[in-house]
C-alpha cells in the first residue's frame, strides 16, 4: 500500500481529499494536517510515501524538501493560478494538479511522483514552453547544491534587474510573458544562491555577468 499524507489549511478540502483517496486502490491515508510543518509528526509516526498538499507557500515547500529529501510532494493549486504552480515547481514539487483533480488523476500523479517523474498540467506546460522565449524548453532550475550557469536569456533578465526593472518591465523589455519573467528571476536567484534581487545583481557584477 502507498501511504499518503494530506496537508491543507481548509478542513473541507482535507476531508474531500481523504474521501477521494479512500476509494483509490493501493492507497492509504497516513494522516491529515493543516500545514507542512505539522507533517513532521506524521512522518515520524508512520511510513509516508508521498504528500498531497494544498498550495503550500514556496518557503514551506523548500523547507520541507531540505528536511525530507526524496519524499515527493504533489501540490494542488487553482487551475488558473500559473504563478502558484510555477512557484511550487521551482520550490521542488514533484507534481502539480488543479484542485478539481479527480481520484484517478490524483492516484496517477502520486504513482508517477513516487517513481521519480514530474507531472504538470497541459496548460502549465504550455507556459513553460512559451514559444516567445528564446530558451523555450530549457530544464527547470535545480537547487540540489549545484550552481548551473545562467542561460543567455537569464543573463538578459539579470541585466534588466541591474537596471532596476520590475518583472512586468522585464517582460515588456524582452518580449516574454510576466510569468516567464518571474520564473527567470527566481531561477537566477536560485542559481546564484542570492536571497534578493539586489544581492543577485551584486553577485552578477562581481562575477562579471553584469556590466554597468
Amino acid at each position: 500500500m502507498t501511504a499518503v499524507a494530506i496537508c491543507s489549511a481548509d478542513l473541507k478540502i482535507r476531508d474531500r481529499l481523504e474521501r477521494q483517496l479512500r476509494g483509490a486502490p493501493g492507497i492509504t491515508v497516513a494522516g491529515m494536517v493543516d500545514d507542512l510543518h505539522g507533517l513532521a509528526g506524521v512522518v515520524e509516526q508512520a511510513p509516508v510515501d508521498a504528500v498531497l498538499a494544498d498550495t503550500p507557500s514556496r518557503a514551506q515547500l523548500k523547507d520541507w524538501q531540505l528536511r525530507h529529501p526524496g519524499l515527493p510532494v504533489i501540490v494542488l493549486v487553482d487551475a488558473a493560478d500559473v504563478e502558484d504552480a510555477l512557484d511550487a515547481l521551482y520550490a521542488g514539487a514533484a507534481a502539480i494538479l488543479p484542485r478539481s483533480a479527480v481520484r484517478a488523476q490524483i492516484a496517477a500523479a502520486i504513482e508517477a511522483a513516487i517513481s521519480g517523474l514530474v507531472i504538470v498540467p497541459h496548460d502549465l506546460l504550455a507556459t513553460l514552453l512559451d514559444p516567445r522565449s528564446p530558451d523555450a524548453g530549457a530544464p527547470l532550475p535545480i537547487e540540489a547544491g549545484a550552481k548551473m550557469r545562467l542561460t543567455p536569456r537569464e543573463l538578459d533578465v539579470l541585466a534588466a534587474m541591474a537596471d532596476g526593472a520590475s518583472n512586468k518591465a522585464i517582460a515588456r523589455r524582452l518580449g516574454i510573458s510576466f510569468h516567464t519573467a518571474k520564473f527567470h528571476v527566481g531561477s537566477i536567484l536560485g542559481k546564484l544562491g542570492a536571497a534578493s534581487r539586489a544581492e543577485a545583481v551584486a553577485m552578477g557584477i562581481r562575477r562579471g555577468l553584469v556590466l554597468l
